[in-house]
């Protein structure tokens, strides 16, 4: 019997020490996608909600894309965008969904909650009960909260940074969905944090690292019985929140005391390498040294991921220029 399966994405990267509000404008300036919009958009595209459509038309379901949202990092998300966006959502949810598929980043705060995934995800579950399985995927700086864990059936994060697994993610969520409601497997989520706003090298998974030794681990990890999936988390320091900072979730098959020991043991290897970064930094008199060489390319920016950072966004990739 057809399935019908529920996908939708609204993603925001938020740093709340930004002064920059994100409104609805926002969103429309990247993309605000609203029903048949969706499909259009998005089927054949390497992305989250291109490996959804993908797996849909495998698996025959009958689909509703109620939203496809994103807006570029800057500060929180204003109270009006977030209830309508998460509106468009909710009102496509009611008895008849058997499954969800959400793309989320993992870092949104709104005005009105410092963890818009969670609230979403909760208000979800109200509505469908505790048996309709919620798969999420999420970026790999995403702020993992104990009610996106405890709402979401099925965490999985990118692996890669630069991020070009979302296909992938996309596709390993769905099939576990399609597990779940032919009652397979019962997924559940288990997350593990430490006191930390910092690890894992920021991430990084182009050069050895804590990042990469620990999804070597997540991959040996998933060999074991029961696992499905082990997500590791770098999360996003830029944000004024209870849970930012690193995190590890593990997917299992059912409620065993195995998937929070393994969460717990991982989180224990970050917290003790969270200081170790593949990153030289400089002082202001060694960086102005190396700049003044012949041979230099210089720029200064802000070092995290966006430019809508506490460092004013007019200044990032500004050009040095030194005397000669």
């Amino acid at each position: 019997m057809t399935k019908t399966v529920l996908i939708a994405s609204i993603m925001h990267e938020t740093n709340t020490f930004s002064r920059q509000p994100t409104g609805l404008e926002e969103y429309r300036r990247r993309y605000d996608h609203r029903g048949d919009a969706v499909p259009k958009a998005f089927r054949g595209t390497a992305t989250e909600m291109g490996a959804f459509i993908a797996a849909a038309d495998q698996h025959g379901w009958t689909l509703r894309h109620p939203i496809a949202a994103a807006a570029t990092p800057a500060g929180k998300v204003t109270k009006a965008a977030w209830d309508e966006l998460s509106g468009a959502l909710l009102a496509e949810v009611d008895d008849k969904v058997e499954g969800i598929l959400l793309a989320l980043h993992g870092a949104m705060v709104t005005e009105s909650t410092d963890d818009a995934e969670g609230e979403l995800l909760a208000r979800i579950r109200q509505k469908i009960g505790p048996d309709v399985p919620i798969a999420i995927t999420l970026d790999l700086h995403a702020n993992v909260s104990d009610r996106m864990a405890e709402h979401a059936n099925i965490i999985i994060a990118y692996r890669t940074y630069p991020h070009v697994d979302q296909f992938e993610r996309g596709i390993q969520a769905a099939e576990l969905v399609q597990r779940a409601m032919a009652g397979e497997i019962r997924p559940r989520t288990v997350v593990a944090r430490r006191p930390t706003l910092d690890g894992l090298d920021h991430g990084r998974t182009t050069t050895p690292g804590p990042m990469t030794e620990m999804l070597e681990r997540a991959d040996r990890c998933e060999k074991e019985p029961g696992i499905l999936v082990v997500s590791v988390h770098a999360g996003f320091g830029w944000a004024d929140i209870r849970d930012a900072g690193p995190s590890v979730t593990v997917t299992g098959d059912g409620e065993r005391p195995q998937f929070r020991a393994i969460a717990e043991e991982l989180m224990d290897e970050v917290w003790r390498t969270r200081r170790q970064s593949s990153v030289t930094f400089y002082s202001v008199d060694e960086a102005i040294e190396v700049a003044e060489s012949p041979t230099a390319r210089a720029s200064l920016s802000s070092s995290p991921t966006p430019p809508t950072t506490p460092a004013a966004a007019a200044m990032a990739m500004r050009p040095i220029c030194f005397p000669r």
